[in-house]
Formats: structure tokens, sequence, C-alpha cells
């Protein structure tokens, strides 16, 4: 598929078919997000692929965590909705930067790194004909989520759910070029172009 059409066809999926993906698949998902630039070639990236009874597991949790924090304003219990009827998930961490003798200057880098490999990953689910979203909302539950996994000494970044999609829906307004750029260069290119 030509990247500008996957870039811009690409849309945030939040209704799912019942049908399995492949597990040749999610590992293609994987490989995409490992050959993602990362700062000083850290490769800030670790996966933990759920099983159907971990998504299940943890999709109530998230429920639990949505009724006992009713005062909370949060999505956690749309995210939980959303989480439910993809058929995988896969929770993305990075080594913890709050532990002893790690260095802190690395996190924003690392960050940026795993913001690209997270592209990477929803760019191969459109090109494999699937739908994904990633949510933040699991980080309500992190050390739950941890504890569940027997995960140790590394930080949650997000869950990424995917499924084939029920509905790809309208997308979203974006703001303006204008509005996003930080000065005129931009203005004054397009003008030298149109004279």
């Amino acid at each position: 598929m030509e990247l500008d059409k996957a870039i811009s066809s690409r849309k945030t999926i939040r209704k799912f078919q019942n049908k399995n993906v492949p597990d040749n698949y999610l590992y293609e998902i994987i490989q995409s997000a490992m050959l993602a630039p990362s700062a000083k070639n850290r490769q800030p990236w670790r996966f933990y692929i759920l099983d159907d009874n971990q998504k299940n597991d943890i999709t109530n949790m998230m429920y639990d965590w949505a009724s006992e924090n009713k005062d909370i304003h949060t999505s956690i219990k749309g995210s939980a909705n959303q989480m439910k009827t993809a058929n995988k998930a896969i929770i993305i961490y990075t080594p913890n930067y709050h532990s002893k003798n790690k260095k802190t200057y690395y996190k924003k880098p690392d960050y940026l790194s795993l913001g690209a490999a997270i592209e990477n990953m929803n760019l191969k689910c459109f090109d494999l004909g699937l739908g994904c979203t990633w949510l933040c909302d699991t980080l309500y539950i992190e050390n739950e989520i941890n504890n569940y996994l027997k995960i140790d000494d590394l930080e949650q970044v997000s869950t990424l759910i995917i499924g084939y999609p029920e509905e790809v829906p309208e997308r979203s307004e974006r703001f303006p070029i204008d509005k996003l750029l930080l000065n005129d260069i931009y203005k004054d290119a397009n003008k030298t172009k149109n004279t």
C-alpha cells in the first residue's frame, strides 16, 4: 500500500467484528514497531500479547475500577467497551525509569521512540486490513495489570487493541495547518509558489 494512502485513510477503530486475527499478523505488527527509529538505538519497547482470558480479565478490572471511582471523570469505561469487542490486545511497555540506577534523561527521547513504534503498529494494522486504537486508560490500573501479568520493573505506555473493523468512522476534523505553524515560513513559501 502506498504510504500517502495509508496515512490519509487510516482511522481509529472502536468497534470490531467477532473475527479472529491470525497470530502471525500480531508478529508482523510487532516487527513493524521494532523497525521504528529510536534514540541512541535503545529500542525501548517491550510487548505483552494478551491471550483471550487475560484480555477479558483486564477488561473486567477496568469496569471494576470505573464502578469504584464513579466520582472521577474518565473514559475508562468506554475504553473497556472497546477492548471487550477487540479480538486482540498488546500492552506496550518500556524500562522503568523510576527504578534505581536508571538514567531519567532517557525518558523523553524514549517516549518519542515509543510513539514512532506505536504509529508503525497503527499503519501495519491498516495495511493488513485490520483496525486498531491505542488506549491509555489501562494506565489507571497499571499496577493491578502488572501484578496480574507478573510484570516487574517495566512501565506501561499504552495498550493497542486490534480487530477487524465493524465500522469505519468519518475522520474527525483536523486543525488547518496555519493554526499549527508557529512561524510564517509556510505562508511565505505558498505566496512565492502561487506568484
